[in-house]
C-alpha cells in the first residue's frame, strides 16, 4: 500500500477513534470489561485527543513530499502503533481487559508494520532514484 494511502486510511481510523472515545467513553470502557468511573472516562477522553492529534498529523502529512521532517512524523506513527499495539496485547494476556483487546492489538502492530514497510519502500525508492541521478553525472 502506497504512504500516501496508508496515512489517509489512518487519519481517518483515528479520526472515528478520536469520536468516539470522546463522545462515549464509558460504552468503550464497559465494551473491554472494564468499570467506567469518572477517571476511567478522563482517561479515555485524554487518548481521544491524542488520537485526533494523530488524525491531523497523518491527514496533513500524507500529500508532503519526502523529508527528514515527514520521516520523524513517520517513525513516531510507528512507534506509536507498536507501543500501543504491546500495551493491548499486554492487557488481552493479563486479564486487565477480556478478549476485545486483541482486535486493537492486532489493528495497531498492522498500522506499525504497515507504515514500516510503507516508509522502507519509499526510501529505498528514493535511494535508487538518487543513486541513478548521481550515475548520469
Amino acid at each position: 500500500m502506497r504512504l500516501r494511502t496508508l496515512l489517509s486510511v489512518f487519519a481517518i481510523a483515528s479520526g472515528v477513534v478520536c469520536a468516539e472515545f470522546f463522545i462515549q467513553p464509558g460504552f468503550w470502557i464497559t465494551l473491554y470489561g472494564a468499570s467506567a468511573d469518572m477517571q476511567a472516562k478522563f482517561l479515555f477522553r485524554l487518548l481521544a485527543a491524542l488520537f485526533g492529534g494523530m488524525a491531523v498529523m497523518a491527514w496533513s502529512g500524507r500529500t508532503s513530499e519526502p523529508s527528514p521532517a515527514r520521516r520523524a512524523m513517520i517513525r513516531g506513527l510507528i512507534s506509536a502503533n507498536a507501543l500501543i499495539g504491546v500495551l493491548a496485547i499486554s492487557a488481552a494476556v493479563t486479564g486487565v481487559y477480556n478478549a476485545f483487546a486483541w482486535a486493537p492489538a492486532v489493528s495497531f502492530l498492522w498500522f506499525a508494520a504497515a507504515l514500516f514497510r510503507a516508509d522502507s519502500s519509499e526510501r529505498r525508492s528514493s535511494l535508487t532514484r538518487r543513486t541513478a541521478l548521481a550515475s548520469r553525472f
